[in-house]
């Protein structure tokens, strides 16, 4: 039931991000080049940067610990980062506010040319998904996970969205507020038996239907939305060449989570957060 309702729904949301990427003016450039753009990261662990290297402590007024490292794209950018593991969208909404109030961000946060939000991943319970459809076995678990995230939750993550960029904008009032997506997890390929297929293909479709329900959300809330899904296309887990943190088999060695870091699994690589997250935003940022 769950594969034929994405099947449906992946085509409408393929044209849809391509559509809303157009339309929001990604690729306009800001308003002054001088002195440079200024960017602040907030979001999750892809914003912070997972699986890209050593932690890092965090800024102050951000809760610890937030796992952040260098490899992430505010950190890349020589922005401020303020994105932490597990941030929903209403953590993004209290780190900012927090932030707009310490002595040693307000002023990065009120005068920050650029604001790239990477978040609504846990707002769906999109962890819980990937770890019942980890094996790529069509399970119960991983059926009710994906019903759960995408029947139950993704509904409700406009609204989220909604409040949180109204936070945003009050606390960055010059900022212009970028909403990013979320890269497909899998590349399928010809040694993936036909079950391991299907389900590597059900769960790269739920990632495109949070990444338009993400895009639909940026129009409505007149900011913009930056998608990386043909950066990581044929780099997901799979590939010969992965920027996604994986387990065997599904990775190829370099890109393997160690046995104390599982939780970088599905996370972007270092290569992956630097080409896939953070040149596309400069690129398409400081045109």
């Amino acid at each position: 039931m769950i594969t034929k309702m994405l099947r449906r729904r992946t085509a409408r949301a393929t044209g849809l991000i391509a559509v809303l990427t157009l339309s929001t003016g990604v690729f306009s450039a800001p308003a002054s080049a001088d002195p440079g753009p200024s960017y602040v990261g907030l979001g999750d662990s892809y914003a912070a940067g997972i699986g890209g290297g050593q932690y890092l402590v965090a800024p102050e007024g951000v809760p610890t610990p937030c796992f952040q490292t260098g490899a992430a794209y505010a950190t890349a950018l020589y922005g401020l980062n303020l994105a932490c593991s597990g941030a929903t969208t209403t953590d993004v909404s209290s780190n900012v506010t927090a932030a707009a109030r310490k002595a040693s961000t307000a002023r990065s946060v009120r005068t920050a040319s650029h604001i790239i939000v990477t978040v609504g991943a846990n707002d769906i319970d999109a962890a819980g998904t990937a770890a019942a459809c980890a094996a790529l076995a069509p399970t119960t678990q991983c059926e009710a996970a994906l019903v759960n995230s995408l029947a139950v939750k993704l509904p409700m993550l406009p609204a989220k969205i909604k409040s949180m960029v109204d936070v945003i904008k009050s606390k960055a009032p010059r900022a212009e507020v970028v909403l990013t997506g979320y890269p497909r997890l899998f590349t399928i390929n010809e040694a993936m038996p036909a079950e391991q297929k299907l389900t590597a293909n059900t769960v790269n479709a739920a990632v495109d239907l949070l990444n338009a329900t993400i895009a639909s959300s940026a129009l409505v809330n007149r900011v913009k939305y930056l998608s990386v899904t043909q950066q990581f296309l044929n780099h997901g887990l799979g590939s010969t060449d992965p920027w996604i943190v994986g387990l065997p088999p599904f990775c190829v060695p370099g890109t393997c989570a160690p046995a104390d870091r599982l939780g970088d699994v599905f996370h972007p690589t270092a290569k992956g957060h630097e080409d896939g997250y953070a040149l596309t935003i400069k690129a398409a940022l400081t045109k």
